[in-house]
């Protein structure tokens, strides 16, 4: 996790914990606690593009890697090794 991603869901654990506050102090009737939690669960627009987006790279990563295995199977790429990977990493000062 990057550090500025690392803060941001620092501030928003905090946010939501002195959200969580406030909603305890509230007096509610049953049915308007009901229908806050049901608010509160929903998934907003923003949230489910943002999981269908995700969705979608990791299933064209696998897609990508599965060619790259067939392709390496018929010969017409080589595949390298875990430690050739990491290496190259180091190299290029990726690590």
């Amino acid at each position: 996790m990057q550090p500025e991603t690392k803060q941001i869901t620092i501030m928003t654990a905090i946010a939501l914990n002195n959200l969580w506050t406030y909603i305890q102090g509230m007096s509610l009737k049953k049915k308007d606690r009901e229908w806050l939690a049901g608010k509160l669960m929903e998934p907003t627009t923003d949230e489910a593009k943002a999981v269908e987006r995700q969705k979608a790279y990791v299933k064209e990563s696998l897609y990508r890697a599965l060619d790259e295995v067939e392709q390496a199977k018929r010969g017409e790429i080589k595949m390298i090794s875990e430690e050739e990977f990491w290496e190259g990493l180091k190299r290029d000062g990726l690590l």
